[in-house]
Parts: C-alpha cells; sequence; structure tokens
C-alpha cells in the first residue's frame, strides 16, 4: 500500500500544472458522447501521398492486401474482422483495437490501386470506409479516442491524395467521407490529450492542422499553428532527437513532420489570404537534424535500436523515411557520433557498431514510453544485431513490467534495484538522476545515480575487434548481455564463446576471475520483442559481482578471419 501511494506521490509530482488541470477536466466530462453527424464545408486538397515512404516494399509487407480485400486484417501479429459494434473486440488486445481504428491498413489498398489501376481496390477502400462510418455512429469507443482520430483521419488523406481522381468522381461516397470526417475533426479540437502531452498531443495537433488546411479553416489553422511550432521547439531537442528518447516515436514524429511539410507546400490554394499562408518556422531545419539522428543511430543496426518503447512494425521502415526525405524535400541525412542532449553515442568500425544510452529517462512530465535502460547500448556485427535490449512486445500483458526494467537491458541492476520505479503500464515514480556523459572516438563514458540513490558508471571502449566494458558501482551487481535470435551462449572454463545456429565462433566474453556467471536459455529473463505483438527466447548471461566501486572489465574480443 506504502508503494503505491509513494510512486503516486513521485509520478504526480513531475506533472505539470496544466496536465493536472486536464486530468480533472477529463474525469468530469468521462461518458460524454461525441457528435458524429457533421456538415463538411468546402474543402481543399491535402497532397500527402509520398511514393518514398507510401509505397516503399519493406511497408507494405506488413499487410496482406489479399485477407484485407477478403474482410480480415492481420496488425501486430494478431487478426479478425473490423466489423461489429464500435469494431470493439473483446478477445484482442487493446494495442490491437487501437491500431484497428487508425486504418492504416487502407493505404496498401491506395498503394495496390496506384501499381495495378484496378478499380477492386478502390472499391475495398469504400466499404471500410463506409462500414466504419456505419459501426461507429454511437460516439464512444476507441474510435473516438483522439490518439486514434489523430491518426485516422491522417491515414484518410494519404488514402485519398493516393486514389485521386476516381475518389474525386464519387461525389456521393466522398461527401459521406467528408462529413464524417469533420465530426472527427470537430471532436478531436474539443479532445486532444492535454493531460499527457507528448507524441499523443503532437499527434493531435498534427491533425488539427491538416485538417484546418483541408476544412480551409483560416482561424483554426493559426492557433493550432502557434502551438504545434511550440510543441515542435520543446519536443525536438537542439540534438534532433525526440524527446521521449525512442528511436520508434522519433521516426513517427519525423514522418509528421514531412506530411505537414507537404500539406504546407499547397496552402498558397488551401488559405484565402496571403497572411494566412505563413510557413512554420525552420520546419526544413528540423527535419534535416531528425533524419540525421535516426539514420545516425539506426543504420548498421539491422533495426530500430530499441531503447525505451520501440519495435520496428510501427513506425516507418527508416530506408522509406529517408527516400521520401530525399525525393519531396531534397533532405540528406548527415551521420553524427554524439548526440549528447538526448544521451545517444555511437562507436564504430568496419565491423562494429555500438550505440550507447547515457540519456535521462524520459522528459520528466511524460515518461510514460521510458525503460530502465541508462548506461546500457545494444551493438550490431556486420550489420545485424547481435547485443540487444529486450524490445517491447506489448503495452498491456505480464510481460509489460519486464520490458521495462533494468534486467531487460545491457547494463547493471544494482542490489536487486531498479534505475527508476517504472509502475503500471506507462508511469514512473522515483526515477534515475544525475546523469551525464563524456565521450570520443572511440569511447563513451556515462554516470546516473539510480532511484534509491546507488551511483553507477560505464566506460565503454571500441578497439578493432572489441569490446571493453568498465563498470563502477558499489554493492551486489549484476551485468546482462542479451544475445539477438540465432546465437547462443557456450560456457568455456575461463570465458564464454558466443556461437551462431551453425556453430561457428563469433566473440568470446572474458570476466573477472571472481565473477559469478549464470547463462540462461528459458524463462521470462530470455524474453525478446523485435516488434510489437511478437515475443521470442533468446540467450541471456548474467554477470555477478560485488563491488567498492573498483573497476570492474568484460571485455569482448570478436574473431578474426583468416586471410586467404
Amino acid at each position: 500500500m506504502w508503494e503505491k501511494i509513494e510512486n503516486y506521490y513521485w509520478t504526480l509530482r513531475y506533472l505539470k500544472k496544466s496536465q493536472l488541470f486536464y486530468l480533472m477536466k477529463n474525469r468530469l466530462e468521462r461518458g460524454q458522447k461525441a457528435v458524429t453527424e457533421a456538415q463538411a464545408p468546402k474543402t481543399g486538397t491535402l497532397p500527402l501521398w509520398m511514393p518514398g515512404m507510401d509505397e516503399n516494399p519493406e511497408y507494405l509487407k506488413r499487410f496482406d492486401v489479399e485477407e484485407i480485400q477478403k474482410g480480415s486484417v492481420t496488425l501486430l501479429y494478431e487478426s479478425g474482422r473490423p466489423e461489429g459494434k464500435n469494431w470493439e473486440h473483446k478477445e484482442r488486445s487493446h494495442l490491437w483495437n487501437f491500431n484497428l481504428h487508425y486504418l492504416e491498413f487502407l493505404i496498401p489498398l491506395a498503394a495496390a490501386y496506384r501499381r495495378e489501376g484496378d478499380p477492386g481496390w478502390y472499391r475495398c477502400f469504400r466499404e471500410y470506409c463506409c462500414r466504419w462510418i456505419r459501426d461507429n455512429q454511437e460516439g464512444t469507443g476507441d474510435g473516438w479516442h483522439p490518439y486514434t482520430i489523430s491518426l485516422r483521419l491522417t491515414n484518410l488523406w494519404i488514402c485519398m491524395d493516393g486514389f485521386g481522381e476516381i475518389l474525386r468522381k464519387d461525389k456521393e461516397f466522398l461527401q459521406k467521407l467528408n462529413n464524417s470526417m469533420y465530426a472527427q475533426y470537430r471532436h478531436l479540437q474539443k479532445r486532444m490529450e492535454r493531460h499527457l502531452l507528448g507524441n499523443h498531443y503532437f499527434e493531435n495537433l498534427k491533425t488539427v492542422l491538416l485538417g484546418a488546411l483541408y476544412f480551409q479553416e483560416p482561424e483554426v489553422y493559426q492557433r493550432t499553428k502557434k502551438r504545434f511550432a511550440k510543441e515542435i521547439r520543446e519536443q525536438i531537442l537542439s540534438d534532433g532527437v525526440h524527446y521521449e528518447r525512442s528511436m520508434m516515436y522519433h521516426k513517427i514524429i519525423l514522418e509528421d513532420l514531412m506530411r505537414v511539410e507537404k500539406a504546407l507546400g499547397n496552402r498558397s490554394r488551401s488559405m484565402r489570404r496571403p497572411d494566412q499562408t505563413v510557413h512554420l518556422p525552420e520546419l526544413l531545419k528540423v527535419m534535416q537534424k531528425m533524419a540525421d539522428a535516426a539514420y545516425s543511430l539506426e543504420e548498421g543496426m539491422g533495426r530500430t535500436p530499441l531503447f525505451n518503447d520501440a519495435g520496428d512494425n510501427v513506425a516507418r521502415p527508416l530506408a522509406g523515411i529517408l527516400e521520401a526525405l530525399d525525393e519531396e524535400f531534397h533532405i540528406r541525412p548527415e551521420h553524427r557520433q554524439a548526440f549528447p542532449v538526448s544521451g545517444y553515442y555511437t562507436l564504430q568500425n568496419q565491423e562494429l557498431k555500438l550505440v550507447f544510452d547515457a540519456g535521462e529517462i524520459a522528459p520528466a512530465y511524460m515518461p510514460g514510453h521510458a525503460h530502465c535502460d541508462g548506461l546500457g547500448f545494444e551493438l550490431s556485427w556486420k550489420g545485424k544485431p547481435l547485443f540487444v535490449n529486450s524490445g517491447t512486445g506489448q503495452y498491456q500483458g505480464p510481460l509489460r513490467t519486464y520490458f521495462r526494467s533494468t534486467a531487460a537491458h545491457n547494463t547493471v541492476v544494482i542490489d536487486g534495484e531498479e534505475q527508476s520505479a517504472c509502475w503500471g503500464e506507462h508511469r514512473v515514480g522515483k526515477r534515475m538522476s544525475v546523469v551525464s556523459a563524456a565521450y570520443k572516438e572511440r569511447w563513451v563514458k556515462g554516470s546516473l545515480v539510480t532511484c534509491t540513490g546507488k551511483r553507477q558508471a560505464r566506460r565503454v571502449e571500441l578497439r578493432e575487434n572489441a569490446v571493453v566494458i568498465r563498470d563502477r558501482v558499489r554493492g551486489r551487481a549484476a551485468g546482462y548481455l542479451h544475445l539477438a535470435p540465432g546465437y547462443g551462449y557456450v560456457r568455456e572454463e575461463d570465458h564464454i564463446l558466443v556461437e551462431d545456429a551453425a556453430g561457428k565462433k563469433i566473440c568470446r566474453i572474458s570476466v573477472m576471475p571472481e565473477d559469478t556467471v549464470q547463462i540462461y536459455k528459458e524463462g521470462p529473463v530470455c524474453s525478446y520483442a523485435p516488434e510489437f505483438g511478437k515475443t521470442e527466447q533468446i540467450q541471456v548471461v548474467e554477470i555477478l559481482w560485488k563491488a567498492r566501486e573498483e573497476e570492474h572489465k568484460i571485455q569482448i574480443r570478436f574473431e578474426q578471419e583468416k586471410k586467404g
């Protein structure tokens, strides 16, 4: 009981006063139904389709258009039929139900139509839109949550631009769709997530801004533009990383800016007066910095880095984002080693790339996607993941607590305690502090103080064929190294071997003589989720030692291939 009270105290302590106000306001307004019908005004156009992203083969592989055409949808490794009252599927996860209402699965239909010219894909899109409107007339449920509205409206505008002329000629349906979208747009303005802020509020503002352009409401546009510009300044750190420090959400926010920038390219035809066509300040510069960060931290890692809540099947693939940035805005990313404001650093040579986290846990008032990954790292070998963090996998369910825990990351647990008090699904109570870092070309070091006052310091050095990890802690230390799928540990007398599935030796891990080593091949600690909805078992080594702040050394030496 006392632990719960303490968690609430530390959670509420960091919130902004405005968040507390809107939390109470939301409580009072809970249960109010949305107005689901409205007469749309005259509309403009939103040129949001970007072939580099929307026709990217890696992205389209997430969806089975033949299955969608038959009335079923697979999202996040769960399948179901989009139908019934409020499209509510109690047998599915809440995250799947949320994703269903995004209507993102309609974008591949537009891509198929553009590729093949078959009007059957348009008819399928039309049917799903009409079904959503019909089945969600009550104005309640997940479909009327401000976040699902934000993503759904944007995805619909993308589809509308993708289908183009065939949709514009279908005037009766287009009017019906516009009426529904206008009702959603108006409801969103009343329910923006100011109690949460973060990426949710960003999505709300982005969608209202696009809606104001589409429905030609300059007063709403001007008001929202100011709020949106403020959030850009706050949420995109000066080093270009989104402040929630998840590269998955970073890519989502970058895509948002790309859509807004492309829509604003058409603003002279959408807005009525010259003084209402003002560009958002320095948007292209922000996109450049975000592109640099996404490219620098992910390229050569083999997938989205799994720091904080992240997975590969939610944001658009990096390759598609970079292609669209080049095609649409002539932005090409530049590699950078250090992102000191967010706390991410890279070390790299010909075969190895390491990403190190020495940053704050998250924005103090919005840590819902934070993990205990301080001073943790991920390491790729020859462009593929080798040492990995455990991922996320789910927002609801029995593994949520583990995935956010310190032991789920390649870092150190001190005296069995967590770095920060992550609790519930998206909350953090007392959290780590006094985080600092320094770096050179071949090494990076960082330190922090855990929520219980334990000091942790780590230095990681990249050599030609080795990684050397030096830790300083006081107490019972447990260091973790999580292997990617396809690799296994083999214990030998004075070291641990890492082998691939064919038995080829990849590297050897040397520890201190007094260390105790435990290899895990099953159980919760071996859970790994590179994508949402997908969890598999990997091998994990736990290295135990007792320390009084003296240096502890772990060396990972890679096998050098014999030449000719």
